[in-house]
């Protein structure tokens, strides 16, 4: 085992908040100058860590201006001190100088190896007998793409029998990477086949992780890494096991939803969770029955069951604001998935408990969910908004959900391009409409109105640095003195719901707190207390960070100037489509795999005929009910065009 002395200094990152301290451990060796001779190897890699440090600008606070410039001659002298040295490893010395390296300068010493083309003193032989003896060494290796050229057959060799094989591939080519974004190589020999006979041993290994084998499931295949079918199945297969043995031995978390349309109720809708984390639901009976026009039965898909917000977007949503920390970070996760933690879970199973009940009480009320889906959009629309008269929307006849749901997906298909149509022509020509048999895609169909959606300017790192302070919960402006045991996650919980004075602030986090008050945002008062100055910029910037997309129309006339001012700023930017991204990535998710590979795929599998047997009721009831929730969700969005439409109309004439 390799020993490590934390008295020598590492180079970690230019970001990194320990530069301080590591430079502190190597300030005496600044001072003393350049050694006439070095014989140890991690005296030389301590150097390069210095030296790396000094290169990306990394000063102590105490240091003259004079010390830095004495420093930066220093590490010049370093680099050719360091280059002499390796320029002499070979053949001959290089098993005992890896041998006699600390662990900590195990990423320097291959580093170097690499930019300086040492490698090519070094037989192939040596180099499989070092990865050999430490196989974990891999990991390392793959980042260097000069290595990995180099020694392409004893890597691939490796690759082919090393047991974590099958989980490097997938972290290069499926894993979504939020935090090292280290670019691995691949030896060109691997050949696509190589890499799924890897997949497929692992699969058939003891040691298979769970959360890898439901990448493998889900693989988009891509030019350099592909999945048969086959392999797919046993990926799904293994899955499936693996996760009821799971669940079976450590019984995870378990939650559930009840829903109830109690008669005499004294609210109208009501909810709670129990002590066992089961969320009730319930909606007067008395009210659905008193408003039971086919639109007011409509609405209750806002009203009640909140499937839309206050500015009439799908709530229905995965946010990564509802995400916790534990949530964000931990597991594996594929850069093309669908990502979804437990408060999507929950919404999805409240969600489709509402519509699969509300469809047995309104059935009481001599009307099904397909009729008034029918009446909203070939009828409501027409009498509310002027929209085209001739529009078309066919109830589904058939008794089984299998054929039901094979009838009603083209009707969700034609609904949005009859839409489309209207929005771009004025009008519906069926006789265009059928020109094309393409599905529309969802993020194609547009809105009757311009600067519809706001989205924050993710490219504009300034305020992207500003939100950040503000609405993230790892920031620590939110922990000071007298509240820190009043755990506020985030600093503007913190400074709206108390006064706050800047003097009870640490140095480290003045530096923050001054960034806030030179890009605007904050201000100290003569009594000390940081006080916001702008709160309508900043009740936007929320809005964005908790919910992906503002809709500029529902916002407060005093609201939407400040986002014109804003959009001057480059701070946010506007977009004209009938569904937000975030609703269109949802749509997606349920519809399709062109975005998601973890998509149920409800359009295409019974599009082709993929889908689950015909006996198989349960599924098909569920996909069923799936696909009468996008129906409804996007009837809510085309009511929410229209109305905007209308009153813009209203208001300039």
């Amino acid at each position: 085992m390799r020993n490590y002395d934390l008295n020598r200094v590492i180079f970690f990152s230019k970001e990194d908040m320990s530069a301080g301290h590591q430079l502190s451990k190597g300030e005496h060796l600044l001072r003393k100058g350049i050694l006439s001779n070095y014989t140890d190897i991690n005296d030389i890699l301590e150097l390069y860590n210095i030296k790396k440090y000094i290169d990306n600008d990394s000063y102590l606070r105490d240091w003259s201006q004079e010390d830095i410039e004495d420093f930066n001659q220093t590490v010049t002298k370093y680099g050719k001190i360091i280059g002499q040295f390796f320029s002499k490893i070979n053949d001959n010395n290089i098993v005992d100088l890896y041998e006699n390296t600390l662990q900590g300068y195990i990423s320097s010493f291959w580093e170097i190896i690499n930019n300086q083309k040492v490698f090519k003193q070094i037989s192939k032989s040596n180099f499989s007998s070092i990865l050999s003896n430490e196989s974990h060494l891999i990991h390392e290796i793959l980042k260097h793409k000069a290595l990995v050229d180099y020694y392409d057959v004893e890597i691939k060799n490796f690759l082919l029998t090393y047991s974590q094989s099958a989980e490097i591939l997938l972290s290069i080519y499926e894993v979504k990477d939020d935090f090292t974004k280290i670019q691995k190589f691949v030896p060109k020999s691997l050949t696509i086949k190589d890499k799924e006979n890897i997949v497929s041993t692992y699969l058939d290994s003891t040691n298979a992780n769970l959360n890898y084998i439901g990448l493998i499931q889900n693989v988009r295949n891509g030019t350099n890494f592909r999945i048969s079918d086959k392999t797919r199945l046993k990926a799904k297969r293994l899955h499936t096991n693996k996760t009821k043995e799971f669940f079976t031995e450590k019984r995870g978390m378990e939650y559930g939803v009840s829903i109830s349309f109690p008669e005499n109720a004294s609210k109208i809708k009501d909810g709670f969770f129990d002590e066992n984390f089961i969320a009730h639901y319930s909606y007067s009976l008395d009210y659905i029955k008193q408003n039971n026009n086919p639109y007011k039965l409509f609405q209750n898909f806002k009203y009640l069951f909140e499937y839309t917000d206050n500015q009439n977007r799908i709530s229905l949503v995965s946010k990564k604001s509802q995400m916790g920390l534990f949530e964000r970070t931990m597991g594996v996760h594929s850069q093309n998935e669908y990502r979804g933690g437990t408060a999507f879970s929950l919404s999805e199973m409240t969600s489709q408990s509402q519509i699969f009940t509300y469809n047995r009480i309104i059935s009481e009320l001599h009307i099904s969910l397909e009729e008034i889906l029918h009446f909203v959009f070939t009828i409501a629309f027409q009498e509310k908004y002027d929209f085209a008269g001739n529009a078309r929307f066919s109830i589904p006849t058939a008794i089984s959900y299998f054929e039901k749901v094979r009838l009603l997906a083209p009707e969700f298909e034609s609904a949005l391009k009859q839409f489309k149509l209207f929005v771009e022509d004025g009008i519906i020509d069926f006789e265009l409409l059928q020109m094309s048999s393409t599905p529309t895609a969802i993020k194609d169909i547009p809105s009757l109105n311009g600067k519809k959606y706001i989205y924050f300017n993710e490219k504009n790192e300034t305020m992207v640095g500003c939100s950040n302070l503000f609405f993230s919960d790892q920031t620590l402006l939110a922990y000071v003195e007298p509240y820190k045991e009043e755990k506020y996650h985030t600093f503007f919980d913190l400074i709206t719901n108390k006064r706050v004075k800047f003097s009870n602030y640490e140095d480290h986090q003045k530096a923050q707190l001054k960034y806030l008050i030179d890009n605007g945002f904050i201000s100290i008062d003569s009594n000390n207390f940081v006080q916001i100055i702008n709160p309508t910029r900043v009740l936007i910037l929320k809005d964005l960070n908790d919910n992906e997309v503002g809709s500029y129309y529902h916002y407060p006339t005093e609201f939407q100037q400040e986002v014109q001012q804003m959009k001057i700023e480059n701070i946010i930017k506007f977009e004209s489509t009938l569904f937000s991204k975030p609703e269109q990535a949802y749509f997606n998710y349920f519809l399709n795999k062109s975005e998601f590979t973890n998509g149920l795929d409800l359009r295409n599998s019974y599009l082709h005929g993929t889908q689950a047997h015909p006996d198989e009721q349960e599924k098909h009831e569920y996909a069923y009910f799936t696909y009468l929730k996008l129906l409804f969700l996007a009837m809510l969005k085309i009511d929410d065009d229209l109305m905007i439409s209308k009153l813009i109309k209203s208001k300039n004439e």
